[in-house]
């Protein structure tokens, strides 16, 4: 059952005359110029059978415009949606009520898919019968580049104390691939939260028994830079603290503030990165 803060989305849509096997799910607001690399290396893939959604999300500058510019707008599997400013939640619910996948892939408007990357991905749904995959990431610096590893789990119960404990996240967003029925059935994004919704609904997914699976192969390119790294720490640890409390359930009295501690000593340790590289 979905959260008390998720939100409940509608479990059918309209038929179109063709249902791709992908909807590859972009939101996004005001990175016209990463969007368009994103878009052109979904576009540019060796898989064909996909729908390519884009929620604009009250950018300053209408993203129609920009992919206009870039001649994007020509190719029928991009369908564009612009939505008043609303936050991430929103966004993304409004890209999976009208997506018509049987999956969904998520994907950040600031990385880029491999080449393969969808057809990697439909090989290893197909021969696995799993209905939510993660995957390891190539993440870029500057002109350096490096493949993270990220551990696999036997079951959900081992991979949700990993996530609420672990300093780095076991998981990215970007690149999940995920049965588009199952996130309805989970209530989508929690449109009450503003930030930390990708680990909100993973714990969501886990405390409710959904086994995530791992792709060991790096199917989504991430670029670090500035404006990929939040700053919003305190609100950060705000929303830690709820989801530690409402997805910890210790049997051990006073086990969740020691995670929430854990947590806290690991965002202030990020931050004190981040800070000392500028």
């Amino acid at each position: 059952m979905p959260s008390a803060g998720a939100s409940t989305l509608p479990l059918t849509r309209a038929a179109d005359p063709v249902t791709p096997a992908i909807s590859v799910c972009i939101a996004v607001r005001d990175r016209p110029e990463l969007l368009v690399k994103s878009i052109q290396s979904v576009l540019a893939g060796s898989f064909g059978d996909f729908e390519l959604i884009v929620v604009d999300d009250g950018s300053a500058v209408p993203v129609r415009d920009r992919l206009a510019e870039a001649g994007l707008l020509a190719d029928r599997r991009i369908r564009l949606v612009r939505q008043q400013p609303t936050g991430i939640s929103a966004a993304r619910n409004a890209a999976l009520r009208i997506a018509g996948g049987r999956f969904i892939t998520v994907l950040d408007s600031d990385d880029e898919l491999a080449p393969d990357g969808l057809a990697r991905m439909q090989d290893f749904v197909a021969g696995t019968g799993a209905r939510w995959v993660y995957t390891d990431y190539e993440e870029i610096v500057g002109d350096s580049a490096k493949v993270i590893r990220l551990p696999a789990y036997p079951d959900p119960r081992r991979m949700l104390r990993s996530v609420l404990t672990r300093p780095r996240l076991p998981f990215k967003h970007s690149g999940m691939t995920i049965d588009r029925q199952l996130l309805l059935q989970l209530g989508g994004y929690d449109e009450q939260m503003s930030i930390k919704v990708d680990v909100e609904l993973v714990l969501r997914a886990l405390s409710n028994g959904v086994h995530l699976q791992r792709l060991d192969e790096p199917i989504v390119r991430f670029h670090r830079h500035s404006g990929s790294i939040s700053r919003r720490r305190l609100a950060g640890l705000v929303a830690w603290r709820k989801m530690i409390k409402m997805y910890s359930r210790p049997r051990v009295p006073g086990l969740a503030l020691c995670i929430v501690a854990v947590r806290a000593v690991s965002e202030i340790g990020k931050w004190l990165v981040t800070a000392a590289g500028r």
